[in-house]
Parts: structure tokens; sequence; C-alpha cells
């Protein structure tokens, strides 16, 4: 799968490695924009290309077979993962599990099958070997100091990207929950700083987000709103535009990822192939209000109730 794509813009296609969690987080997205959509005929039109996207990445990332990726890993980084790393192993899994439940709508049970048992070998192995009893870390064969950007026993922002979009997305725990739960708190304690060194605010805000939105999935609201404030201060307006959280250039996407704080604090879960949408704030109610969308109508969430401004 193609990315740094400028075939939309008449631009020639870039020779590039496949990215490892941009072609999983494809998978994904399929799933998301079904569950939002409800629309059968999208994910029966790509279905085939989500079947050859999952086996190119299990035949070129798992080259042992036992679904956990160990290969080399070119990433949103821009840099490449050697031996196995809970970032792209977790959103691996996410997908895994994104695409049985859709092979299960289709009735392909043979894939069904083959991904629920992966997801389940897969996630319990790279557990095993990358928990150290507080967070996950990176582990390799050869000397971690051989490649260039590796991170091994450090605790990287991004190690559990993919049980936060497995939460967004509303598929559940992709990993054991405590461990977890423990890994997310010790990105927080070991990351966050009130009083950092100089230029260390200049950071991607993207990545900032997606950690304070896994903290509200654990149950860590204050520690995600310690993030929110800091990035919050750093783009108030008179320091920064509040309107553009600049990270490899102006509005860049990534800073989208603040989306997520929305459906964690709300709880918002949407399920539109079961006529499906539901809320659970984590915070108090009854000072609780938020906007939400689908794509059958969008509205206000407010004392527990739903106003649809607009319906399809």
């Amino acid at each position: 799968m193609a990315f740094r794509a400028k075939r939309l813009l008449d631009g020639a296609k870039w020779d590039m490695l496949p990215a490892t969690d941009g072609q999983l987080g494809c998978i994904l997205r399929v799933y998301r924009e079904w569950k939002l959509s409800g629309d059968d005929a999208f994910l029966k039109e790509v279905w085939e290309k989500v079947v050859t996207a999952m086996e190119f990445s299990i035949r070129t990332w798992d080259q042992d077979g036992d679904f956990v990726l160990e290969a080399q890993q070119h990433n949103t980084y821009d840099i490449e993962f050697y031996g196995t790393n809970s970032l792209t192993n977790s959103i691996f899994f996410a997908a895994l599990a994104a695409a049985s439940e859709m092979a299960a709508y289709l009735g392909d049970a043979e894939r069904v099958e083959l991904w629920k048992q992966g997801l389940e070998k897969g996630s319990a192995k790279m557990d095993q070997l990358l928990f150290n009893g507080s967070y996950y870390e990176q582990r390799m064969d050869e000397d971690i100091d051989k490649y260039k950007y590796q991170y091994g026993t450090g605790c990287l922002a991004d190690q559990l990207l993919g049980q936060e979009l497995a939460h967004v997305y509303g598929l559940g725990y992709v990993l054991p929950q405590e461990h977890v739960k423990s890994a997310v708190y010790e990105i927080y304690k070991n990351n966050f700083l009130e009083q950092p060194f100089v230029y260390s605010d200049e950071v991607w805000t993207g990545i900032e987000y997606q950690v304070a939105t896994h903290l509200i999935y654990e149950g860590y609201v204050d520690e995600a709103m310690d993030i929110v404030h800091g990035i919050r201060r750093r783009y108030d307006g008179k320091r920064r535009s509040p309107y553009n959280e600049i990270e490899c250039g102006n509005h860049y996407a990534r800073s989208m990822a603040a989306w997520g704080l929305l459906v964690a604090l709300s709880g918002y879960q949407c399920d539109l192939t079961k006529e499906s949408v539901t809320f659970a704030p984590r915070v108090d109610e009854k000072d609780f209000c938020c906007f939400y969308s689908n794509g059958k109508s969008w509205g206000i969430y407010k004392d527990g109730e739903m106003t649809a401004l607009y319906e399809v």
C-alpha cells in the first residue's frame, strides 16, 4: 500500500518502503468508517483489498509465522524499527481484531478463525517478550545499538498506540488490561515534565493527544488533563496560534488526534451496523456536554440525552 502519494495532485507516486503502522492503520480505518456509516456496500467493495493488506502485512513483517512482527518495520518516525516492539505490534493486534470482526460479518469463517487465533497467540507472546513489569520495551536478538534510532529499554510514548486506537474504535483490549494500565501511566510518569528543558515543547502534539486519550480510557483523567493543559498553554493565542498546532509543517494532520479526547471523555461508541449509539461519560455527567457525529446524524449530547441537529 503506497504512502506519501500525490496522485490526486497529479504528482508521481513516491518509491517508498511500505509503512507498517500506515498499512495496518488503513485496515483499522476501514473498520471505523464501516461502523460509523453502517454502509455494508462500502465494506463489501473494499474487503478484498483489506484481505490483501492484511496478508501482505503478515507475510512481510511476521516472517517466522508466530503473529509477532519482528522484521524491518518502516514507521511514522521516518525510520526503521528492528526486532519486536509494541508500537507496531499493538496496531497489528488491533487490526487483527477489526479484520476478524469484519470477516465474521461477511461470512468469511476461515479468516475469522485464523486472525482470531493469531491475535490471541501473538498478543500473549509479545506481552511475555516485552513487558518489563512496568511498561513495554523493544527487544532484538542483536545488539540494540547495531541500528540507528532504536529505543530499547526506553519508555516510548507511542508504545501502545494500537491499544489506544482499539479503545477509540470500540474493539476492547488487545493486550492484558493490567499491563496496559501500568504502561500508559508509566508513559505519563516518565515523559511528562511541567518544567521541561529548552525546545522540548516543540513536539508532536498528536502524540501527546493520543497518550492523553489513552490515559482517560485507563481511568487517569487528571493525568490526561495535565497533558492537555500543557498543550493548550503552548497554543494559547499569545505564544502560538490556537488553530495551528505545528508539527512537520502548518496545520499538520497528526494533531487531529485531539478528537480522541472527545470520544474518550464522552464514552461515545457508534455501531450503525447495529443501529447503536451510546455514551458513558468519564466525568460528572451533570456538567458534561459534547458534540457527536456519525454517518446518519450529528448533534449534542447533554444531561444524558442526545439531541440530533441534523439527520439523514
